[in-house]
Formats: C-alpha cells, sequence, structure tokens
C-alpha cells in the first residue's frame, strides 16, 4: 500500500518543494500539497503587497496554520513533510505530531541562524522562535554538517542531508543564443546580488553575464565590464545558460560556508562547468581539476578562466564527468533516505 504524505512549501516552476513531490511521487507514495505561497498571497488581496503582508503577517500566519490542521484532519496522511515551513507555529507542529499522531519532518532549506534579518536590506521570512518550532519536528534534515551538530546541541533532532537536482529541470539541454543578447556567453553567473558577490564578481576582467535579483544595484559598478540582465533566470531557461555557458561561476554565499549551495548540484546536473568557491564538501563531490574548478581568492579567477578556456578537451572532459557524477545526487535518492526515517519497514 503507498504511503500518503503531505509536502507543505511553495510549489512554483524550480522550487525545492516541487523537486521532493515529483521525488516521492517517482518512489509511489501519493503526495497532496499545500502551496505555502498561494495559501499566503490570496488570503488577501492588499497582501499582495510587502509593507502590508509584513504588517499582517502574524494574522496570515494564524489562518495558515489552522489551515494545516484542519487539512490534516481531513487527509490523514501517513506522515507530514515542510520544505522550510517557516509560517508553521511550534503548538501546530506539536498538535500534528501528538494530538493527531502523524510523524512531522522539515528540510531546512535555509540558515536558521541567520537571524531577523541577516542583512537589512534584504527581506526575511523567519521567525525569532524558529529554533523553538524545529524542536517540535520529529525530524529536521539540513544540507549543512555543522548546522546539523549546532541544531543537535540545541536540542533539535537533526540530521545532515544536502541539496540535490532534479534531473526533470536541470538536465543537458541544446545551447542557445541569450534571447537577450542574442549572442553566447563564455562565462555566466546566476544568482541574487549580495556584496560578496558584487567583490568577487569586480575581480573579474573577464566579461560575465549576471542573472538575478538586486543586480540593478550594481550596474554603476561593474556593469562596464559585465552583462546585467534584468530578467531573471529559472528553471529550464537557468539550465540551459550552464550548458550553453564555457564557465559557470558559483560565487558560494557567506550563509553556505563552509558547505555548498544548490548551483554546487545544478550546474554539473545540466553539463555545464562549475568554478566554485573552495568548499572542502564540494569538492569531495566534485573532485577539482576533475569534474570542477575552484578558487581561494576572486583575483585567482581569471586566470583559472584563462587555463581552462584555452583547452576546449579538458574542458569537455570535466564536464561529462561532473554530469555522470550529479547522477548520485538525484532528489529521488534523497527523498529515498527521508523515507526510510519515515517507514522503516517499508524497506525502500
Amino acid at each position: 500500500m503507498s504511503e500518503t504524505l503531505l509536502i507543505i512549501g511553495p510549489f512554483g516552476a524550480g522550487q525545492l518543494p516541487l523537486s521532493f513531490a515529483r521525488a516521492f511521487e517517482s518512489l509511489d507514495h501519493v503526495v497532496v500539497r499545500y502551496d505555502s505561497d498561494v495559501a499566503y498571497l490570496q488570503r488577501t488581496g492588499v497582501a499582495r503587497h510587502r509593507l502590508v503582508r509584513r504588517l499582517l503577517r502574524r494574522q496570515l500566519w494564524n489562518a495558515m496554520n489552522r489551515e494545516v490542521l484542519d487539512l490534516v484532519t481531513r487527509v490523514r496522511p501517513d506522515a507530514v513533510f515542510a520544505i522550510k515551513g517557516t509560517f508553521l507555529h511550534p503548538r501546530t507542529i506539536a498538535i500534528i505530531r501528538d494530538r493527531l499522531a502523524v510523524p512531522i519532518a522539515n528540510y531546512y532549506s535555509d540558515n536558521p541562524y541567520c537571524g531577523v534579518p541577516w542583512n537589512p536590506r534584504k527581506s526575511s521570512a523567519q521567525r525569532r522562535d524558529l529554533v523553538a518550532a524545529l524542536r517540535e519536528y520529529t525530524r529536521v534534515w539540513i544540507w549543512d554538517r555543522g548546522m546539523a551538530a549546532r541544531l543537535e546541541a540545541d536540542g533539535v533532532r537533526s540530521a545532515y542531508l544536502p541539496f540535490g537536482v532534479d534531473p526533470e529541470v536541470f538536465r543537458p539541454l541544446r545551447a542557445a543564443d541569450c534571447d537577450h543578447c542574442k549572442r553566447r556567453h563564455d562565462v555566466v553567473f546566476i544568482g541574487q546580488h549580495s556584496d560578496k558577490r558584487q567583490a568577487h564578481l569586480a575581480a573579474v576582467r573577464r566579461p560575465v553575464a549576471i542573472w538575478g535579483s538586486r543586480w540593478a544595484r550594481a550596474e554603476s559598478v561593474i556593469g562596464d565590464r559585465h552583462h546585467i540582465h534584468q530578467e531573471g533566470r529559472f528553471g529550464e531557461a537557468c539550465a540551459r545558460a550552464y550548458a550553453t555557458a564555457s564557465v559557470s561561476l558559483n560565487i558560494v554565499d557567506d550563509l553556505n560556508m563552509p558547505g555548498h549551495n544548490m548551483r554546487t548540484f545544478e550546474i554539473p546536473a545540466s553539463g555545464g562547468l562549475m568554478l566554485a568557491t573552495y568548499t572542502r564538501e564540494q569538492a569531495e563531490m566534485f573532485p577539482p581539476g576533475e569534474a570542477a574548478l575552484y578558487y581561494d581568492r576572486p583575483e585567482d579567477i581569471d586566470r583559472i578562466l584563462d587555463d581552462v578556456l584555452r583547452d576546449p578537451a579538458r574542458l569537455e572532459r570535466m564536464r561529462q564527468t561532473a554530469l555522470a557524477l550529479s547522477s548520485r545526487h538525484h532528489y529521488r535518492e534523497r527523498a529515498r533516505t527521508i523515507a526510510r526515517a519515515f517507514w522503516p519497514e517499508a524497506g525502500r
């Protein structure tokens, strides 16, 4: 008999809950979806304005918690799985676990210790009692070993589970010209702006095509050398950019150091070659010089790019090796790990 799993999170194109839902369905689980973004934005028309949403956040979250409890009561799933699920109150989680007797787990895809907010210029959806909420889960998986240990020390039943890749989205696609510039870019970076990323890209002399939120603020600093695109790149468009470029940069932001991020898997799975900020964890999964390239200082990026772009055969060998290694990290395998924790008797 197939187990029923209620998954909580935003299910927009390219978002992690959608990848997990597909992965669990591929393992023959019945998946019921609660789209937290849709519930949040559609609850009231004025909530589409960010300032109003922040003012009404507590009321909106309370309503969503009641809705989730009603859904669990009606559906009676065999387990509940939240991806981040910041809106869930500690009491709601405890009711699902104890009163409704349904195991509830979380895959926390952010940094639970970054504060509210980490950077005042960035919005934050985290709650001040986040760690207390995470304590109520049957299990919390997180993508960083150090944070898993820290959460465990803070009374959270936590375990390390790295990010992965959804092969339905990130896969080798036919190379194509940029739909904005009508040409191909040798070097690309896709990701939201941060001061660190701006500083690293400012050190690169070779032109880089950049997509991501908030990069307009950097145009006066690095726009004379790099191509800052105003539109984003998500899902297959992102995969195609990685497949088309000779090299894709992965500037690991401070919140993900010293581990990895989602690009660690998405670039190789798209058939791209990753040049990333060095971390031991990434190097273990994609060995340097064999499946990826790494830099310690931003001043080294140009030299590394010059070396590899002069050797197309070596570049292609690394791309193929990385693509093969990425197949070990599909979300289907991550879902299998989670399913075994929920239902050890299933032997999946």
